[in-house]
């Protein structure tokens, strides 16, 4: 599905957001959790009291985003991208300097920051602007760096805890993104002009060079963006909701602890193939096309948890959760890029990108308050599924209206 041509021509900057989307890592719920047992034993916290200092640090991120991920379309991309990587080697610096929760909140509220939010919106706009008729390929080979963080950094982090302490892996952490990540992203951006885009074969079709280019504060008084932003922030919101509460939905459906291994497993897996599958159809189709379907599969998967007791069941649902959640990694940029154009996207995607980490803070607090208050585990799935349901209602009764609009 990827042209060996196009990844020859642009090898440069597709590294460029592979790299960035891989040292998003850091900064991600998946990665910071290896460490969670480590820094409660340090300062002697429970889980709850570490959970709220972590969602409110991810509240105040999601926020912080909204201004600082605008400056993306202000500064010349290699001195933004720089600037990004330099913030995560301090923030993971600072992380080793923790001795009170005070601290705490602030070295996660940078970790948080710089990588999950600014790393993958630095990537994603980048790869967004500079590729037209190949963005979604461009897409999916750069957020195939966070796949490999996800099913390679667990491994050695866990390998390498055997020897250091926590804060020694974070001090190598900080060494290796100064002293690797910071001199290939100036290596590789070095001749790099803004405004350039992607070396293809095929003629260039004037793309966003034909339609308007929205602007932040025109984004936000468009009625339009509001009835698509549920169905934007379903998945991610519903799957933290799912994931933090795994060990408890097993039990819950009495389903086996093997299966819960087994399921993230093919998730990975198939995470990674739908990447390259969306890209190739956003490419052929358009991402508006490929939208209205994208939300089918997990709405399978609860459908399949609240009616079936096949054994099978998790291993199924983790499947179609993640052919989900796959495809929203890369149909989500492009969407926007389609409608609203490029010029501005940074502050565009600023915005979708800090109601997405917003959401995925408030999930766990829902989850957990859905749960003390004795909802059964169909009771939930029932709701989340009811949620799709409305949130592609809600986009479909406006899909006529999400087309660029064209300039002269």
């Amino acid at each position: 599905m990827f042209n060996y041509q196009f990844v020859k021509n642009n090898y440069r900057f597709l590294l460029f957001g592979f790299i960035l989307t891989f040292c998003s890592s850091f900064g991600q719920t998946f990665f910071i959790g290896i460490f969670n047992p480590y820094i409660r034993e340090d300062l002697s916290l429970s889980h709850s009291e570490f959970g709220l200092i972590y969602s409110l640090a991810t509240l105040l991120s999601s926020f912080s985003l909204i201004w600082i991920g605008k400056k993306i379309d202000d500064f010349k991309i290699i001195y933004f991208a720089i600037a990004v990587c330099l913030f995560l080697a301090f923030s993971s610096f600072f992380l080793t300097l923790v001795s009170n929760i005070i601290l705490l909140f602030f070295a996660i509220y940078f970790l948080r920051l710089s990588g999950q939010g600014l790393m993958t919106h630095t990537a994603s706009t980048s790869m967004a602007k500079f590729f037209d008729l190949n963005r979604g390929k461009a897409l999916s080979i750069s957020w195939l760096g966070l796949s490999l963080g996800e099913g390679f950094l667990p491994y050695l982090i866990i390998f390498l805890m055997k020897f250091y302490s926590w804060k020694i892996v974070w001090l190598g952490i900080s060494i290796f993104i100064l002293s690797l990540v910071v001199p290939s992203v100036f290596f590789i951006l070095r001749f790099y002009q803004d405004g350039s885009t992607e070396i293809s074969d095929t003629k260039k079709q004037e793309v966003n060079h034909t339609i308007k280019n929205w602007t932040r504060s025109e984004v936000i008084r468009d009625s339009k963006f509001y009835f698509l932003l549920p169905a934007v922030l379903g998945p991610a919101f519903l799957s933290t909701g799912i994931f933090i509460n795994q060990i408890y939905i097993f039990e819950s459906k009495q389903w086996s602890m093997l299966m819960l291994a087994q399921g993230f497993t093919l998730y990975a897996i198939v995470s990674v193939i739908t990447l390259a599958v969306s890209g190739f159809l956003i490419d052929r189709f358009s991402a508006i096309k490929v939208l209205p379907f994208y939300l089918l599969p997990t709405m399978a998967a609860y459908t399949l948890v609240i009616t079936s007791s096949w054994a099978f069941t998790p291993i199924v649902m983790m499947i179609l959760i993640a052919m989900t959640n796959g495809t929203s990694s890369v149909l989500l940029t492009s969407t926007w890029s389609e409608i609203y154009g490029t010029k501005y996207l940074g502050g565009i995607r600023s915005i979708t990108v800090s109601f997405f980490v917003f959401s995925t803070a408030i999930a766990p607090v829902l989850f957990g308050y859905l749960i003390d208050q004795q909802f059964t585990i169909n009771q939930i799935f029932s709701m989340m599924l009811g949620y799709l349901i409305l949130a592609n209602a809600l986009f479909l009764f406006k899909l006529k209206d999400y087309q660029p609009v064209k300039i002269a």
